[in-house]
Formats: structure tokens, sequence, C-alpha cells
């Protein structure tokens, strides 16, 4: 039996974004899960290989089209806090910026940008680094005219 190959499910998340990652209490930083792509795919989005001749868009408008088709749920709500569809039509009619930056996250999360990746050390020990003194070493010895 072989390794059969399932669709991607990516968690693009703004918690640490510097704008969008600071909510009022009781709110959630935006959370978008969307579908993965194939490499060909992600290296024509990422402008790195050639798109189809009949395709004219724009890489930026490529890339956000297709975060767009991908999306499968999010939690981005209207100003009266009404749920907005998971659409490609509401993506392109939420602020710009915050469209920008969840497929800006898309794209690194696609290209493997991992979410905390030290959270799951298996050790769980304290990073080596902290534990290394830092006192500045001896004086070097001075050179004698005696052969060693």
């Amino acid at each position: 039996m072989g390794y059969r190959k399932t669709q991607r499910r990516l968690e693009v998340s703004l918690k640490d974004h510097k704008v969008y990652g600071t909510v009022d209490d009781g709110e959630d930083a935006p959370l978008v899960y969307a579908r993965g792509k194939s490499l060909a795919e992600y290296l024509v989005l990422e402008g790195l290989s050639d798109a189809p001749e009949d395709d004219s868009r724009s890489v930026l408008v490529r890339q956000l089209e297709e975060f767009g088709d991908a999306l499968i749920s999010w939690n981005l709500e209207d100003d009266n806090g009404q749920p907005l569809p998971c659409t490609r039509e509401a993506l392109f009619a939420i602020d710009n910026d915050l469209a920008f930056a969840l497929a800006a996250e898309w794209l690194a999360v696609l290209g493997g940008k991992v979410s905390d990746p030290l959270e799951s050390s298996p050790s769980g020990e304290p990073s080596p680094v902290e534990s290394i003194p830092m006192e500045a070493l001896s004086a070097p010895l001075e050179p004698s005219s005696v052969p060693a």
C-alpha cells in the first residue's frame, strides 16, 4: 500500500501580526483555513515559474485570486458582528491591508513557514544558549624564550 495524497488544509493565523494580532479582550485575531497548492501551482504563484500563456494576470492579482479560491473557512465578521461569507468576493470586499496580510501569510505557510516551531521540543529542556557563561576569557600567556 502506498502513500495516499490528500489535500492540505492550512491554518493562516495573524495572531502574531504587528497590526492584526493585537485585539481587544474577547476578540480573536484573524484566522483562516485554506487549501494548499501543488508545487507547480506554488511556483507560478511566487512568480518563479511561468504562468500559462493565456493568464495575463499580474503575480499579485494571481496570488490574491488563488487565495480567494482556496478559502475553506474564516472568523471574519462585519462591523455589526455578523460573519462574513468565506468567498473570493468577500475577500476582495474587505480592507485591502487585511486581505494582503492574510494572503501573504498564506503564501508563507505554503512555502513551509511553521508556526511555533519550538513549541513541540521533544525534551522540554531550556535552550543551552541561555546557560552558557558569557565572561571574558583569561588573558593569553606571555611568550617565553624557553622552548616547550
